[in-house]
């Protein structure tokens, strides 16, 4: 990607890799949206805040991304270490009341990002979050399928 579209992406999963949440939001707009609701760079700092606090050595790999027009879609590995309680609702609530199990987790996420004149105005994730509850141990792991090896990359 030459047309320089993905760079604040890459300016913002840098900020998370560096465990630095003024540095995950900094990409945004002041006006950004975060699934849908508005708010700000401001908010996206928080949300850093709260995944680190969760997760303090917490680590995203892009293994793939696309871009067509203003929009970039990344498909993406989260990987992190347990230790600690988000201070608000990120990773869709799952960890609000959870006791840091000091587990290692591996998640796999999708994520669009909107990018105007150089910042992400809009954000939006999908994660497998039925994974990452059963790493964390808050539900029963269920064997896959016979034949079917999706589960074994994350698990492995």
């Amino acid at each position: 990607m030459t047309d320089g579209t993905l760079d604040p992406v890459r300016r913002h999963i840098d900020g998370a890799n560096r465990h630095d949440a003024d540095a995950f939001a900094a990409p945004f707009a002041v006006n950004a949206t975060n699934h849908g609701r508005p708010v700000g760079r401001e908010g996206l700092r928080r949300v850093g805040q709260s995944l680190l606090a969760a997760f303090p050595d917490i680590h995203f790999e892009i293994e793939t991304s696309v871009v067509q027009g203003d929009i970039a879609m990344c498909e993406m590995t989260m990987t992190g270490t347990h230790l600690g309680s988000p201070e608000m609702r990120v990773l869709g609530g799952l960890l609000v009341g959870v006791q840091p199990s000091g587990r290692a987790v591996k998640q796999h996420q999708m994520h669009l990002f909107r990018i105007v004149a150089g910042e992400i105005t809009e954000h939006r994730a999908v994660r497998d979050d039925l994974g990452l509850m059963e790493q964390l141990g808050l539900m029963e792991a269920n064997a896959p399928p016979e034949g079917d090896i999706s589960r074994l990359k994350r698990i492995t």
